[in-house]
C-alpha cells in the first residue's frame, strides 16, 4: 500500500473519521463514501484515518456494513508507531 503524504510530507488520511463519534466499546464509525478512491476497506485491514482538523491515526477496519457504514478501532498513539501495519490485515 502506498502511504499518501501531503505536500508538507505529513501523512494523509485514507478514510475521513470523526474521532469524537467513538462509542463505549471503542468503535468509531465512518462511511465508505468518505474513503479516498482506491482505499481497500475490508474487515481486518489497517488504514490511516483522520479529518481536516486532527492528526492522522491508524485504525483497523472491524466491519463494513451493506449500507456503507464502516466500523473501525483506532489504535492508540501516533500513526508513526503503527505505519508498518498499513496494507496488512489481521484476524477480524
Amino acid at each position: 500500500m502506498d502511504v499518501m503524504k501531503a505536500e508538507d510530507g505529513t501523512l494523509s488520511w485514507d478514510l475521513w473519521i470523526d474521532f469524537q463519534a467513538q462509542d463505549a466499546d471503542g468503535m468509531t464509525p465512518a462511511l465508505v463514501e468518505h474513503a479516498r478512491p482506491g482505499t481497500s476497506l475490508e474487515a481486518g485491514t489497517y488504514v490511516l484515518v483522520g479529518s481536516d482538523d486532527s492528526d492522522v491515526a491508524v485504525a483497523r477496519v472491524v466491519s463494513v456494513e451493506p449500507d456503507g457504514l464502516v466500523y473501525t478501532r483506532v489504535l492508540p498513539g501516533p500513526a508513526s508507531e503503527h505505519v508498518h501495519l498499513l496494507g496488512a490485515s489481521s484476524a477480524a
